[in-house]
């Protein structure tokens, strides 16, 4: 339950066996290197730069992600569920498994496939607007183009808004153009399609007719007669769905390729994590400057790969990393009780290697906090049952498989002070237990709301007094937390009991901030300025207090709606079999709805406490994360020796 120890090293090993390194120091996986940077003044290093082979890999990525989106694709299209389980393999069976996967005849093949599907939909495009085009006129018996081109009559083929149709034939007739006429073959989008035939001497007449009633020209493509072109059409359109389907098909068959192509995406995106490891070192025109941390127990491992690989030609020089290193990658290390509240701290930020890990702290009182929230039974072992049902017949990554393991602490908890409470789903079953009755005993509720709040917050700054006295700074923790404990714990007793004791720690808990919060600053009014400040800032104790009565105000939101819940299902109830039935449905539906919002709020209002209430009296943050050598990716975990995730 702790910060897992670090020892920095500075390595200088010929550029020659840089990618053997490399590769071994992958497979150990536990090494953070540091990015070093290129002095102004410095002309005998340079920095390494591996565009080349980056730029070839993140190449291949991207033909990965091409063929897995195809075959994925047509998996959904097909309705075919995708296999979302992810598979565990070593490094070593990843690069092997991946070296013998032929992807570049799946890509081709692929690619092939694509291309061909590209231009079949192109070809039914163009099959659709030609039979779009050509159904407006499908009741035309004549051979169009030898009309167009008459010389005893003159043909115009097109449409006109519908409104306008009948005004043209009065028109045709006032104008006494007695050898003209239209006929309305179709309408469509308050569009009339019509043909339009006129002798050739009223030729010009009847086109300025047609102008004037906003005429639209359409020439109509058909070879012969036009509903053989449109069956011609039709039969070239059904042909293409058919070659549409079976390239498909084709697609389709790769679906077995799909857990392959998963491993081999893993091999390259590791291929990558090792050659980008390689920008962060400098170079000379023969050697490699290397510097990183690795976990302090793993440092006789990492020498004896270096001795095997470099066969000791290499200068090593390693030491504990400083505290004070801002730097210093971060690794936590706790017990399964606890390592699900990692993911509480993550969420934050990383401690910085000077602090504790609060992981146990945040274990203690998250859990607290939050089942005290949800504070129903019924609720906490409906989820306990679901979650424990997950865990055991679905595997999940490491992390999801710690988000779990945490609701389900929550859950537990919640179950406790359910019985505490004496709720079943908010009272619709008569328990023989139950302390507290959260409908009734508010001022119970606010009590143990503070009190809660009260030890939660004089741990948190006791934790800071931890950190000093570790750090061999008792007198430090005196000063900043003896008084501080003395000024608020003496305010709280004074508050709840007059007490002249009280009052005097108090007193010197005020005065002894004021006095020494200051002590760095250099000067006598930067200290008493610096005191003064801090003296008033024990004003936010107040807001802090007051923070934790969220504990109560969301116990009883949970539980007043679940009780108005089970006064209509009661009433349901009493409509005979349709109202037992709509009861039955009301009450699963709602109970869920707030058993998810009361959950939902406990995570959130329960990382609040921890964040602002707890945090800020002892905790910084800020810590860098270790960058591991291997990655996981979304279907493939890497094993390796532990697990950082």
């Amino acid at each position: 339950m702790a910060i897992v120890k670090m020892n920095k090293f500075n390595l200088l090993a010929f550029k020659s066996d840089r990618d053997e390194l490399l590769e071994r120091l992958q497979a150990f996986n536990y090494v953070h290197f540091n990015d070093l940077d290129l002095a102004d003044d410095e002309d005998k290093l340079t920095e390494v730069i591996n565009t080349e082979r980056l730029s070839r890999i993140d190449s291949d990525l991207a033909k990965i992600d091409y063929v897995i989106d195809i075959i994925e694709g047509a998996m959904k299209k097909e309705g075919l569920k995708l296999d979302q389980s992810f598979s565990e393999f070593s490094l070593a069976d990843v690069k092997k498994k991946g070296e013998n996967f032929k992807f570049n005849l799946i890509y081709k093949n692929i690619k092939d496939l694509i291309l061909k599907k590209d231009q079949a939909l192109s070809l039914r495009n163009e099959l659709d607007n030609k039979l779009d085009s050509l159904r407006p006129w499908k009741d035309i018996r004549a051979d169009l183009d030898r009309l167009y081109e008459s010389k005893r009559v003159f043909l115009e083929t097109g449409l006109i808004s519908s409104q306008f149709y009948e005004d043209l034939k009065k028109a045709l007739v006032e104008r006494n153009l007695e050898e003209s006429l239209v006929v309305k073959l179709n309408e469509v989008d308050k569009n009339t399609y019509i043909i339009g035939l006129s002798s050739i001497k009223d030729k010009e007449a009847f086109i300025e007719v047609l102008r004037e009633y906003g005429f639209s020209k359409v020439k109509v493509h058909a070879d012969g007669n036009i509903k053989d072109n449109i069956k011609a059409l039709a039969d070239k359109k059904k042909a293409n769905e058919s070659d549409l389907k079976g390239i498909d098909k084709d697609i389709l068959a790769y679906e077995k390729y799909l857990k392959d192509l998963y491993i081999y995406k893993a091999c390259m995106v590791n291929r990558r994590k090792k050659e980008e490891s390689s920008e962060f070192f400098l170079a000379t025109d023969l050697m490699n400057l290397i510097e990183g941390y690795i976990p302090a127990d793993k440092s006789q491992s990492f020498i004896d790969d270096l001795n095997e690989v470099l066969d000791k030609k290499y200068i090593l020089e390693m030491d504990p990393a400083s505290k004070e290193d801002p730097k210093v990658p971060i690794i936590l290390e706790n017990n399964k009780l606890v390592d699900p509240y990692e993911e509480v701290v993550k969420t934050y930020s990383l401690p910085k290697y000077s602090e504790m890990d609060p992981s146990s702290l945040v274990a203690i009182f998250y859990t607290i906090f939050t089942g005290f929230m949800i504070g129903d039974l019924g609720y906490g072992l409906l989820a306990v049952i679901a979650i424990l049902g997950l865990l055991k017949f679905k595997k999940f990554p490491n992390s999801t498989k710690k988000m779990l393991r945490l609701f389900l602490r929550i859950s537990i908890s919640a179950s406790v002070f359910g019985i505490i409470f004496g709720s079943v789903f908010g009272g619709i079953i008569e328990v023989p237990f139950g302390w507290v009755d959260t409908q009734t005993d508010i001022d119970t509720l606010i009590t143990m709301s503070l009190i809660i709040g009260g030890i939660s917050l004089f741990t948190a700054l006791g934790a800071k007094a931890y950190m000093q006295i570790r750090d061999g700074k008792p007198v430090d923790a005196f000063l900043d937390v003896g008084f501080m404990y003395m000024a608020v714990g003496g305010a709280v007793v004074l508050a709840l009991n007059s007490s002249r004791i009280a009052l005097w720690l108090m007193i010197i808990g005020i005065i002894g901030i004021f006095l020494f919060s200051g002590r760095d600053a250099k000067s006598i009014g930067g200290r008493l300025g610096s005191g003064a400040y801090e003296v008033y800032g024990l004003t936010s104790w107040i807001g802090d207090f007051v923070s934790f009565l969220r504990l109560m105000a969301l116990v009883l939101s949970g539980g007043f709606v679940a009780y108005s819940v089970n006064i209509i299902v009661r009433m349901l109830f009493d409509g005979g079999l349709v109202g037992i039935v709509g009861g039955i449905i009301v009450f699963i539906i709602f109970q869920l709805f707030n058993m998810f919002l009361s959950y939902l709020s406990a995570y959130v209002h329960g990382l609040r406490l921890i964040y602002v209430e707890m945090f800020n009296k002892f905790y910084e943050g800020g810590g860098i994360k270790f960058r591991e050598m291997v990655e996981d990716t979304k279907f493939v975990k890497i094993l390796r020796g532990g697990d950082n995730e």
